[in-house]
């Protein structure tokens, strides 16, 4: 069983000034890293939906976290990111929830 059982709920603004076309947040390609607000740590993230982007405007999205050696615990409701493409901020957000997956046939201990 995997610890990345879980859909990240988020608000995310795409800055203009920084993407020239806006992410496609809908065909699971889109794969940047979220940074909370005072740390280092790149948390890599795969969005699979959303509300089309509008730069500099916030829009409700979902992502899923991908990498399973990293310790996604500080994504908390309330925890403030940036989002990362390479070393570029490209916008920012706010975790509204965090929708835990249902573990399939097996009762959790």
């Amino acid at each position: 069983m995997s610890d990345l059982d879980f859909t990240i709920c988020c608000t995310v603004t795409f800055f203009s000034k920084k993407r020239r076309t806006p992410p496609n947040l809908n065909n699971g390609k889109y794969c940047p890293h979220f940074v909370i607000k005072g740390s280092e740590q790149l948390l890599g993230v795969n969005f699979i939906d959303g509300e089309d982007v509008i730069f500099d405007r916030p829009i409700r999205t979902n992502a899923l976290p991908v990498n399973e050696d990293i310790d996604y615990s500080a994504l908390q409701v309330g925890t403030e990111f940036f989002i990362i493409e390479g070393s570029t901020i490209v916008g920012e957000g706010i975790v509204k929830e965090i929708f835990q997956h249902k573990p399939h046939g097996r009762k959790q201990l």
